[in-house]
């Protein structure tokens, strides 16, 4: 755990040295990971009338341990900040110093971060790239206890109450107070809840741990807390609970080892513990965040099975396997076709594909490459030719090829399933074959899913807090300038960093929306539709019938496909109407979307407006197990429908056969 700062905070000396000479009234600390943006945001308090800062702190727990120390009247803190996040840092503060106010600020603005805040007692939710003023007026309202949300964070959290674990009606579990309030947050926090009194009893348990570890309430309460361990771990952890209530502060618990329950039936799982301190009537008590990590260590333990299941099946695959990427250029080479063509791996990785392929043909070659790349399907290439390999010393043989192409960050990619046709067999090997081509390429897309991921965080991490510091330094020049041109070109200045924060939030939400995995398949695809609403003159309506959501990696596929036939809606239908709509069937998920546009004839193959990608929705859905059809006549709109399992990527064939109703039913 890191601590409060114990010499000069450089930025509260320079806010002291600024602000010494006026009246403050208000005393506020920042809790900002990012240097630049805390420093940006320090500097804007220093400068402002009636605020005093009276500290920095860079993760979670450092602003607990700050709070505790210093009572500050105002946090302004990070939602995403390293040591459990803001939502954690906003309950610790609360239970060192009750009188503190703390206002939340985040990259996102879903349902689940607001009233993941709002809960742990936070009193205003703002997004980076709001103006300073904005900043500056929560902080000043934050301290006459009013809260500061903006109309889509009221409208999110709203439409998250419904859906909460608690079950409870209306708002007041965000506005009410006392014991019954911080019950009714006990009960809805998904974590389990157990409160320890000095000497080790339990004092409290909610009903999620209650249910974990399998006792009543009166079963529980009053019990040694080591009634939850392991035996072989209770007399340890007698010595760290002195140690604990001796030190008395908010921190992780067991960094670096393996923790354990133990339920009432006597089984053992992995948890994972956070502390936190809080004052009572009868002295010290701690309270303990528990979370049950067996579904997480499971999912790991599998995801480490299916990579090497991943690199034993590429290994064993009959076929020898060639992906290129879109310079022509070979970028991964399995054993089978080291042996195919007789080179080691390393002097074929990064070299032209045309290395394998006879010198006549080299031009002709790269051509067909270029075009596959431009227009990628599955296919067989060479019907009716005769198709050669060349070898390392200078041998041909005739081959079999089979292409398939797949969408990633780093652009297309190709994968080549080559086979030596010298002795072709004659029966059909198509089956053998499409185990280890899904596998492939379901890899690959995962690898872009991943890569998407990646280039968010950093967007987050990086880019929107270096624009939100830029604007947040413009405000505090504005303070000494007074020509009407100067604040005419700061003004213009400033429009330009807020649009530009506003594109890195799109595409922040167009690489990675947090809806999808927060909250599901609908929410997301609504939050999509509202955009593409402001965008276009399109009226885009949603009408969610499923019953239950997918699995996550299930609903990420159904996500992008959708979210691949909306962009066509929206960039060649030129439709009035598109109406969006998902349902539960046949154990999977449909999903059609339909619009009022152009149209198009859908026998013509060739790729034109509306047909944008048409080729790689329909490979994605059949690579889940799934189908995806297309319906459209020019002047009387277009159709697409789709149906991916919604676990085991098993379902209905998408020749035609499937049970599902015909688009329009």
């Amino acid at each position: 755990m890191t601590s409060a700062p114990v010499g000069p905070d450089p930025d509260v000396t320079r806010a002291r040295a600024q602000g010494a000479e006026r009246g403050v009234s208000l005393r506020v600390a920042v809790a900002e990971d990012e240097e630049p943006l805390r420093a940006a945001l320090a500097d804007l308090i220093a400068g402002e009338d009636g605020l005093e800062l009276v500290g920095t702190a860079h993760d979670a727990d450092s602003a607990i341990e700050l709070a505790r120390a210093l009572q500050p009247d105002v946090v302004l803190l990070d939602v995403r900040m390293p040591g459990g996040g803001g939502a954690r840092a906003t309950e610790g503060i609360r239970a060192v110093s009750p009188r503190t106010r703390t206002v939340a600020l985040s990259a996102y603005e879903d349902g689940s971060n607001v009233l993941a805040m709002l809960r742990g007692g936070a009193v205003g939710y703002l997004t980076k790239g709001v103006s300073p003023t904005e900043i500056l007026e929560a902080i000043h309202r934050a301290g006459r206890d009013q809260a500061s949300l903006s109309a889509e964070a009221v409208s999110l959290v709203v439409g998250a109450l419904p859906r909460d674990r608690a079950g409870r009606a209306g708002g007041d579990e965000l506005l009410g107070g006392g014991e019954a309030r911080f019950r009714r947050l006990l009960e809805s926090t998904p974590d389990g809840v157990v409160m320890v009194e000095a000497d080790g009893r339990i004092l409290l348990a909610n009903p999620q741990a209650l249910r974990m570890f399998g006792y009543t309430a009166q079963e529980l309460l009053g019990q040694p807390i080591e009634v939850l361990l392991p035996i072989r771990l209770r007399a340890r952890h007698r010595g760290n609970r002195s140690d604990h209530f001796a030190g008395f502060r908010t921190r992780p618990m067991g960094s670096g080892l393996e923790l354990a329950g133990l339920r009432k039936d006597g089984s053992e799982f992995p948890v994972d513990v956070s502390l936190s301190p809080m004052e009572s009537d009868d002295g010290h008590v701690a309270t303990a965040f528990i979370r049950d990590m067996s579904e997480r260590r499971a999912s790991e333990a599998m995801l480490r099975k299916n990579e090497k299941h991943f690199e034993a099946l590429l290994e064993s695959a009959p076929d020898a396997v060639v992906i290129v990427g879109a310079a022509g250029r070979i970028s991964f080479v399995n054993a089978q076709a080291e042996r195919l063509f007789g080179y080691h791996r390393s002097e074929l990785v990064d070299r032209p594909i045309e290395l394998l392929v006879p010198e006549r043909f080299h031009e002709h070659h790269r051509a067909l490459v270029e075009r596959y790349l431009a227009s990628p399907r599955p296919r067989s290439i060479g019907a009716g030719l005769e198709l050669v390999g060349r070898r390392r010393n200078g041998t041909e043989f005739p081959v079999d090829i089979s292409l398939s192409g797949i969408e990633t960050s780093d652009g297309r990619l190709a994968a080549a399933f080559v086979r030596d046709a010298s002795a072709r067999n004659t029966h059909d090997v198509h089956e053998r074959d499409v185990a280890a081509k899904r596998a492939i390429l379901s890899h690959l897309v995962s690898a872009g899913e991943e890569d998407r991921r990646r280039i968010a965080d950093d967007i987050h991490d990086d880019s929107i807090q270096v624009m939100t510091a830029a604007g947040l330094r413009l405000q505090i020049l504005r303070r000494s300038l007074a020509g009407p041109a100067q604040l005419a070109l700061l003004d213009e200045l400033e429009q330009t960093i807020q649009l530009s924060i506003s594109r890195l939030r799109h595409l922040l939400f167009e690489l990675r929306p947090p809806v999808l995995d927060h909250e599901g398949l609908g929410p997301a695809l609504s939050m999509y539709l509202d955009v593409a609403g402001d965008e276009t003159s399109t009226s885009y309506h949603l009408e969610d019938r499923l019953t239950s959501q997918p699995s996550q990696a299930v609903r990420l596929i159904l996500y992008r496909i959708a979210q691949e036939v909306l962009g066509n809606v929206r960039k060649h239908a030129g439709a009035d109407n598109a109406t969006v709509t998902l349902a539960t069937r046949e154990e999977g998920c449909y999903v059609r979307v339909v619009d009022d546009g152009i149209g198009f004839v859908s026998e013509v193959t060739a790729p034109g407006p509306g047909q944008l990608g048409l080729a790689a929705m329909r490979e994605r859905a059949e690579l889940a197990g799934g189908w995806l059809r297309v319906a459209s006549e020019p002047g009387s709109g277009t159709t697409v429908e789709f149906w991916i399992a919604a676990s085991d990527g098993r379902g209905p064939a998408g020749n035609g056969s499937s049970r599902l109703a015909p688009a329009g039913s």
